[in-house]
């Protein structure tokens, strides 16, 4: 094979492995500060329990996140050193940036959030809960801001062909930042509900009945009822933001052709780039133009208008329906289950319903982070730097022995943490040692 496609097959198996992770523990350390405030107010155990339990899937997570960050970031140097020959004046302080304001911070206080409970005053517990679910959300910031200049270049100059950056404030908020980051933190809270939901569901189906199961499953309920609305509405603006800037993007994801006004949603179809057509369609008429222009008129400007120069379509076009489905899923049974939840309590009927939507979360992630990536092609930066300009010069038999390895060991990885979570739930928290004998359980911290 091609050793540029093997590159790019190699990248996606790792940040694809990797973004299952931070998509969690974003998110799931704002739940956690949830949990420890509420329990902080009321001195109801019930809300430690959960605190307990999910402080574990945080850990989990932050270390595998870590782990596969790590081996993604070699990939700059051996797989597309002509990545930071480019632009590497711009990408790498933004890089620096993450490590030394997120990580550290996150790194520093991890541990007296998970085993100080107990050891420490309460309030540094809960000011160390504070800090890690804060340093998340930045590191996400940071990212962010690197990933949505590398689709809407702003505040640089090219000189000799090296991108340099002139004003820091354009780089970093750039056109498309604020709709992407808003937009991925929204598809983390909603990815950490549905986990929560779905894994206290599958708790409380084996019987395990405890308070701090049902507190968690409710949240992750009314946390997704609130988030999916408010996801559906960023994702709006951040499609007018792209038809904007990457109108080649928005026409693979439509699977239009030809420049439309007045364009149908094609619900389904079968792209064929050799004959640039579609070989079967469903559409429901104007609904295109009308959601990505909010005009029954508005022009969607076709595939053929960049030719050579456009993304290729299927992927994308596959994976945004795949992402909006999901999301529509998600609608219904959050809704749903809030319904529910206020009727009648937990029921098996709504634990049965949650547990297959524990990892939607993970799949509406991915196939939003194939549409976004994928849909920047052939681009590695727009307009500055094409993919196959960064390539290295490895052989094609080296980048697939080591693909191959990749996707073995992240298998196996995936499966490990999942039989971890699913070890978790079955087996139940033992009192810890500091917690015994005459110290208030309420109050096993020492005397502030």
């Amino acid at each position: 094979m091609d050793p540029i496609v093997l590159a790019r097959m190699q990248f996606a198996a790792n940040i694809s492995f990797h973004i299952l992770f931070p998509t969690v523990t974003i998110a799931l350390g704002w739940v956690l500060l949830f949990f420890k405030l509420r329990f902080d107010r009321t001195k109801d155990a019930a809300w430690m329990d959960a605190y307990k339990f999910w402080v574990k899937v945080f850990a989990l997570s932050f270390a595998l996140g870590v782990v596969s960050g790590v081996t993604m970031s070699f990939q700059f140097g051996t797989n597309w050193p002509g990545y930071m020959e480019r632009v590497g004046n711009i990408a790498g302080p933004l890089l620096a940036y993450e490590v030394l304001t997120a990580f550290f911070l996150e790194a520093s206080f991890l541990a007296v959030m998970l085993f100080g409970y107990g050891r420490v005053p309460n309030w540094a517990h809960t000011l160390a809960t504070v800090m890690v679910a804060g340093a998340t959300t930045l590191s996400a910031f940071w990212i962010l801001a690197l990933n949505s200049w590398m689709q809407t270049p702003a505040g640089f100059e090219l000189r000799d062909g090296v991108a340099h950056a002139t004003d820091w404030v354009a780089i970093v908020f750039n056109p498309s930042m604020p709709y992407r980051l808003s937009h991925m933190l929204l598809a983390s809270g909603l990815t950490v509900a549905f986990l929560v939901a779905g894994l206290s569901a599958w708790r409380w189906l084996r019987g395990d009945r405890a308070a701090g199961v049902e507190r968690a499953l409710k949240t992750g309920v009314i946390l997704a009822a609130i988030l999916i609305p408010i996801q559906i509405f960023a994702g709006d603006q951040h499609g007018l933001n792209t038809l904007h800037h990457q109108p080649q993007k928005v026409a693979a994801m439509e699977g239009v052709w030809e420049t439309e006004r007045g364009a149908g949603l094609r619900l389904f179809a079968i792209p064929d780039e050799a004959t640039r057509s579609n070989r079967f369609e469903i559409v429901i008429p104007y609904l295109a133009s009308w959601i990505l222009t909010h005009s029954s008129d508005g022009e969607i400007r076709g595939l053929n208008e960049f030719i050579g120069n456009h993304p290729p379509v299927a992927p994308v076009f596959f994976a945004f329906r795949i992402m909006v489905g999901v999301g529509v899923l998600m609608l219904l049974v959050s809704w749903w289950g809030a319904w529910v939840l206020r009727r009648r309590g937990v029921t098996t009927w709504l634990a049965r319903a949650l547990i297959p939507m524990t990892f939607s979360g993970w799949v509406a992630t991915l196939a939003g982070w194939y549409t976004t990536e994928i849909g920047r092609q052939p681009w590695l930066v727009t307009g500055i730097l094409r993919t196959g300009e960064a390539a290295g010069p490895l052989p094609a038999t080296t980048i697939g022995t080591s693909l191959v390895l990749y996707v073995l060991l992240y298998a196996g990885l995936l499966l490990a943490y999942v039989l971890t979570l699913m070890y978790l739930a079955r087996r139940p928290d033992a009192p810890e040692p500091e917690e015994t004998g005459n110290r208030d359980p309420l109050n096993p911290a020492p005397a502030e």
